[in-house]
Parts: structure tokens; C-alpha cells; sequence
């Protein structure tokens, strides 16, 4: 009897689209089961999945065994079979995929090919592997996308009666099944006709698209509150220590000698030459085990902090000031809001202060991460415009020694009730968000060589993220190592060459400008056609950070960070009067709800010319229906890269 390929209706648009695709799969299983294993949990995940080929592409994307470096060394079981349009099966020979020297040798990604898989065959994928668990990883956000259609996709959740698993479905997620007895707890999450999506960095799929989050608890525990949350996570963060009293003192010794003659100060001026200090002469070094029970005084006389102990010194200062303060709970933007009412494991990674100055403006105040130090009011840019929650405990009288510090008894502060309240993260527009380049070039006609002068300003998310990318790599002052991370960074060639560097600074107060000056050689840009004639390369100096469309239609929207100009201005100096040929029409205003590109050229007196070019990308969402707007505005952009103009030199 041989195996035919699902007969469409052609009624149905869904089938005509998995017709239509290169594969497609009949359905797709992965049953996740889990149970204890002496003090931790161990998890078993068997998968299935029938694929049907359509096309010779499909067989070429599609016909592989693909399997990560994890699960190709945790398999239980495997068994892969290419089920012949004309009824025959043909099995993968599982040894020839697990080859090895020796037992003790680890497996890498690995990528097979399925043999005999034509164009109409079904390929059939059954596997089993494990993963041993803590109690805190008892949990996952699902969703059942792949980048192929999928008849019908399924996720199931077995434990033992001794555990509960508690979840919730978001955009509309059918609700599970669910079979409960005296040995088991068994949802089953499914649907059916599930478009395919090709994953994008920028795609948020659990702002548009259905998913589901689940999570295994102990039988009789109740819902976790904020007030647990403050009590527990944040307190186990940001407690002090007091156990090593022989340098617990240096903390008071250190801020008196920093506030001087500003001890009669108010406490928000107090609070800033301290933080300034720690800006100004401390470092940031990763996470020590070993020092995790110092106290703040230690970490002082060390000049340096790590994740750790920079939040447990901002609450000790913030406490000792007396200055009101709120925890903070954020999710970054691409996870999916935040769930205000169910406080999901792993429902927030970043945890900060917010405080209110003298004025009674809301300030953030972010803890250092390793090698990267925010100022105060900036924030990661992936929560730019995000919900995120507050929580401050109410205290009745002065708090107690006990409230403060985690003491030899090491029992964290409790406090008995909270308030909470929810609050959009702030972003910056894309007049604040920047990256500025102005280059002044002088051109030598007898070395046929140009240098310039530069300036590179950033400011809002940009400065943010480039500053945290040269932390990141241990930038030192040396000029090699700031162009090896703009090229990085940028992804430039070698077209602006910086030689020296005049000075960096950086502005504290938002938007956080920061700004590098410094001079060097032009390459590839000004070329000497002959003693009279030279050919000026716009492609080589406009390299905007374009924000790319995909090539394929989407139903799902852009998610950045935040919206941002980037902008070059480029002046060209001549020892002589000029000619430019095929300067006029070549400016450029292109307008988009999305967007806007400019790009003008001008001849200023006799011998300089002007070049400006201005990408701005108005919005941080950019819905999927202006796509097309989007690929217009990029196509403005390589119009002026496509620019070649002649300059005619007027020596005599």
C-alpha cells in the first residue's frame, strides 16, 4: 500500500499554503515529562514530527537530522525513517550519525543529511533526551511556530501527583487539556494550522502571537505575591552584609572623607558626590564566590564592585541617606510584557531602585554590570518603553539593624506589606537616540592622500550600547583597539582611519552624549583619476546602521530597542578651486510615516564640498504593513551609495 501525501481542499487557504511550501509537517509532538531524581528533577522530552517534501529546495533545507550539542549528547532513544511516496521505508542508520573515538568524547552540533528523501516523501523524526533540573528551572514560555506550516503542533506536561503545574495562555492560546488522577497531572496544549514564521532578532512573538507559560510547583504552595518577591529575590540581592566587621568600617570612613564639607548638604546632593565617586575611580570585575559575603566597606577599599555587591552598596547609601526608594522588576521587550497579576518563575530579569530626587522627579538607578557602569536615569535600552513594576514596603517606626543588614544569623529582612504599582519605562526619540559623525577632510593633491579631523558622537541607546561594547571588550585609550571595536560594532572597512584620539567625554545627564574627537587618513574614498581629475566615492563613506527589512512578507512587526538617527556630515577641502561633475539633481528627501532619508550635496566657495546624509527611523514598532515603506527608505539610501561623482581641480 503506498503512502500518499495529504490530499488538499483546495477551499481550505491553509492547505493550499502548506501546498505551496517547500515542506510542511503533518504534525509535530514534543511530550515533555518530569520527576524527581533525589534532591533535583530530571526531565524526559520526546519529540515527533512527520515532515512531508514538497519541492527539491525543501529536500535540500529540509532532509537533515538536526540536533544541538546538548541533546546530541543527552539522547535516551532515536529512531529517523524516510516513509517513500511509493510505500517503501527507508531507516537513517543512527551509528553512522553518532560516530566516535571514544566513549568519553563529546558530540557537537550535529547536522545529517536523511538519506533517499525525494520531493512527496514523509520523513518521520522520533527521539528522546534529558536534562537534569533545579527546582527553579521547572518551567517554560512555549509557543509551537517553526518556519514551516504545521497541520496540527502539540506540547504535553506530565508529572507526579505531588507537583502542580500551574500556566497560563496569552493571544488567545487554546486552553489545555487536562487529565488529572490518583499517579499523574497531564496537560495537553495543541493547535492546529499554524503558519510558519522565520525567526527575526527583532520579531517579539509573545507580543503578537499565541504562546503559553507553565511552571511545576510543590502540591500545597500558594501563588507567589510581590510581597514574596521583595522579600526573598530582592532582598537576597540588595541586603548588605555585615559579617566581615574588619572592614565594615571602612565604609563610614570612606564617606566622610568623599562628602568633606558637603556633610550639612541635602541628601540628594550627597548622594550624587558619592555615586560620582564611584563613576569616577571604581571598576567593575565579574562576580567573585568567593568575596560574596563581604561587606560594602571591603569592595571600597578595593575600588571595584561586582553585579553583586553594587546593589547591595546603592541600598546601604540610599538607606543611610534616608532617601525613599521603590524596587524595581523588569522584562525586556522582545520577552513579552510583563505579567502584573501572575508572578511567573523567570518573569523578570532585571531588578533595580528607582527613587524620587528633590524635585520629585522619578529617577532610576541601574546596578553596574561586569565591566559597564550606567549613570543615573539610564537604563538597558531593551526595556526602552516597557511596563515594569514597583514595590515599596511600608515601615512602621525606624527600621531595625536586622531590616538593614544580613547578619551571622543570615536571615533575610521580612517586611509585612508592599505597595505596588506598575509604570512605563521611559525611551527617548530618535532626536535623542544618535549616532553623529562629522569628518573634515583636507585633501593633498602632490601626496594624493587625505586626512581629516573627526568627531563621533553618540547619545541616547546608541551611547548606551556602545559605551557597554567597548567596556565589554576592555577598551584601553589606545586608537587601535577604539577603531577595531567601532569597525566591530559598525561593521566598517578601513575607510576612516583614526590615527590619534584628542579627547573622549561623556555627559551625565541624559540624553548621555558621548563624544570622541581625533584626526587621521581617508582611505578609498578620494582617488586621483590623473594630475586634474579625482573620483570621489560616495559608497565607501556612507555606512548607515539601515534597519533592514525582511525579503520575505511577514504578519509580524519590528521590535527595536528604540527609534534613532544616524547621521554623517562630510566636509572636503581642495588646495585649489573645484569642479564637481554631475553635482546637480543628486539631492535626495524621501518622507515615510516610518521614517525619513536626506542626502544633499553643495559646493561651498570655491574649493570645499558638502556632503550630508541623514537616516532617521521615527518609530521603536514598526508594524509589518510598513515593510514596504521600510525597503523604499533603504533603497534611497543605496540610490546616494550608487553616487560616483568627478571632481575637476582648477591648479592653475
Amino acid at each position: 500500500m503506498s503512502l500518499k501525501p495529504l490530499e488538499f481542499k483546495t477551499e481550505d487557504p491553509f492547505t493550499e499554503l502548506c501546498k505551496n511550501s517547500d515542506a510542511y509537517y503533518l504534525h509535530s509532538y514534543k511530550d515533555v515529562t518530569y520527576g524527581k531524581n533525589w534532591m533535583r528533577y530530571k526531565m524526559y522530552v520526546s519529540v515527533n514530527n512527520k515532515l512531508v517534501v514538497n519541492t527539491t529546495k525543501g529536500v535540500e533545507d529540509y532532509a537533515f537530522l538536526n540536533l544541538d550539542e546538548y541533546v546530541s549528547n543527552h539522547l535516551k532513544s532515536i529512531k529517523i525513517r524516510t516513509l517513500k511516496a511509493d510505500g517503501s521505508v527507508v531507516e537513517l542508520d543512527s551509528s553512522l550519525v553518532f560516530k566516535r573515538s571514544s566513549k568519553k568524547e563529546r558530540f557537537g552540533d550535529i547536522s545529517y543529511p536523511v538519506p533517499a528523501v525525494e520531493p512527496g516523501d514523509t520523513i518521520e523524526t522520533s527521539y528522546v533526551y534529558y536534562k537534569n533540573l533545579k527546582e527553579s528551572e521547572l518551567l517554560n514560555y512555549v509557543n509551537l511556530y517553526s518556519d514551516l506550516p504545521s497541520m496540527n503542533s502539540q506540547y504535553s506536561v506530565k508529572t507526579a501527583r505531588d507537583m502542580t503545574v500551574r500556566y497560563k495562555v496569552y493571544n488567545d492560546f487554546p486552553k489545555p487539556k487536562i487529565v488529572v488522577n490518583d499517579s499523574m497531572v497531564y496537560l495537553q496544549f495543541s493547535k492546529d494550522k499554524i503558519e510558519g514564521i522565520v525567526v527575526n532578532d527583532l520579531y517579539c512573538l509573545p507580543c503578537e502571537k499565541p504562546y503559553f507559560y507553565y511552571a511545576l510547583e510543590n502540591k500545597d504552595s500558594e501563588l507567589k505575591t510581590w510581597k514574596d518577591v521583595y522579600n526573598i529575590e530582592f532582598n537576597f540581592l540588595t541586603q548588605p552584609m555585615a559579617l566581615d566587621s574588619d572592614r565594615s568600617s571602612y565604609y563610614k570612613r570612606w564617606k566622610r572623607r568623599v562628602l568633606g564639607t558637603a556633610q550639612d548638604s541635602s541628601k540628594y546632593y550627597k548622594f550624587n558626590l558619592l555615586h560620582n565617586e564611584v563613576l569616577n575611580n571604581f571598576t567593575m570585575q565579574p562576580t567573585n564566590e568567593d568575596e560574596f559575603i563581604k561587606s560594602n566597606g571591603y569592595f571600597l577599599k578595593e575600588q571595584r564592585f561586582d553585579p553583586f555587591s553594587i546593589r547591595r552598596f546603592y541600598r546601604q547609601l540610599l538607606e543611610d541617606l534616608e532617601i525613599d526608594y521603590w524596587a524595581v522588576f523588569g522584562r525586556e521587550k522582545r520577552l513579552g510584557p510583563i505579567d502584573k497579576h501572575l508572578i511567573r518563575k523567570g518573569e523578570f530579569a532585571h531588578i533595580f531602585f528607582a527613587f524620587e530626587n528633590e524635585n520629585g522627579h522619578l529617577k532610576f538607578l541601574y546596578p553596574h554590570e561586569d565591566f559597564y557602569m550606567y549613570q543615573i536615569n539610564e537604563i538597558p535600552t531593551e526595556l526602552y518603553s516597557t511596563e515594569a513594576v514597583l514595590v515599596k514596603p511600608y515601615y512602621n517606626g525606624k527600621k531595625k539593624r536586622k531590616d538593614k543588614f544580613i547578619d551571622r544569623d543570615l536571615e533575610l529582612a521580612e517586611v509585612d506589606s508592599v505597595s505596588v504599582s506598575v509604570i512605563d519605562l521611559p525611551e527617548m526619540n530618535s532626536n535623542h537616540n544618535t549616532i553623529n559623525q562629522t569628518i573634515y577632510g583636507t585633501v593633498d593633491i602632490e601626496q594624493k592622500t587625505t586626512s581629516f579631523k573627526y568627531r563621533f558622537r553618540v547619545s541616547g541607546g546608541p551611547s548606551t550600547e556602545l559605551r557597554s561594547f567597548f567596556s565589554m571588550l576592555d577598551q584601553n585609550e589606545e586608537i587601535s583597539d577604539f577603531y577595531d571595536s567601532l569597525t566591530e560594532f559598525e561593521g566598517e572597512d578601513n575607510t576612516i582611519q583614526i590615527d590619534t584620539v584628542f579627547s573622549r567625554t561623556l555627559n551625565r545627564d541624559k540624553p548621555f552624549a558621548y563624544t570622541i574627537n581625533g584626526e587621521g587618513t581617508l582611505n578609498n574614498v578620494v582617488t586621483f583619476i590623473n594630475d586634474s581629475l579625482v573620483s570621489l566615492s560616495i559608497d565607501k563613506l556612507i555606512n548607515h546602521k539601515t534597519l533592514e527589512s525582511s525579503s520575505k512578507t511577514s504578519d509580524l512587526s519590528y521590535f527595536l530597542d528604540f527609534s534613532y538617527s544616524d547621521i554623517l556630515i562630510f566636509n572636503l577641502k581642495f588646495p585649489c578651486a573645484i569642479e564637481v561633475l554631475g553635482i546637480e539633481d543628486s539631492n535626495i528627501n524621501y518622507n515615510a510615516d516610518i521614517g525619513e532619508y536626506t542626502f544633499k550635496l553643495k559646493k561651498n566657495q570655491d574649493n570645499q564640498l558638502k556632503v550630508d546624509s541623514y537616516y532617521n527611523i521615527f518609530k521603536s514598532t514598526i508594524p509589518s504593513e510598513k515593510f514596504e515603506d521600510l525597503k523604499l527608505l533603504n533603497e534611497q539610501v543605496k540610490n546616494a551609495k550608487n553616487k560616483r561623482l568627478i571632481i575637476k581641480l582648477k591648479t592653475t
